[in-house]
């Protein structure tokens, strides 16, 4: 008696179509997930570069008012305080 192998294939449209429809939802899942986080990549990023300026703007302004500062003097030579005292020191003394 001759053997014959015979393989039906039945599609149910319920569950291809619930396949499908879950297919592209775990796809948009994924895809969505991979959007935030480069977002928040670059949401980061972007607040190291603020940063950045704004060092490098306040350090332009303290240049700046350094700058004035010195263009009011007459004298050339930066004192070594800010606010210098009106105290003679001991080499002045020595010198009277």
């Amino acid at each position: 008696m001759p053997f014959t192998f015979t393989f039906d294939v039945v599609i149910n449209p319920i569950i291809l179509s619930a396949s499908l429809f879950a297919g592209v939802l775990f796809g948009y899942l994924i895809g969505r997930a991979k959007v935030l986080k480069t977002e928040a990549k670059m949401r980061k990023i972007e607040a190291e570069l603020l940063s950045s300026h704004q060092e490098t703007l306040e350090s332009q302004k303290a240049l700046v008012e350094l700058e004035s500062r010195l263009q009011n003097q007459t004298s050339p030579v930066i004192p070594m305080k800010l606010n210098p005292a009106t105290k003679e020191t001991s080499k002045e003394k020595a010198s009277k």
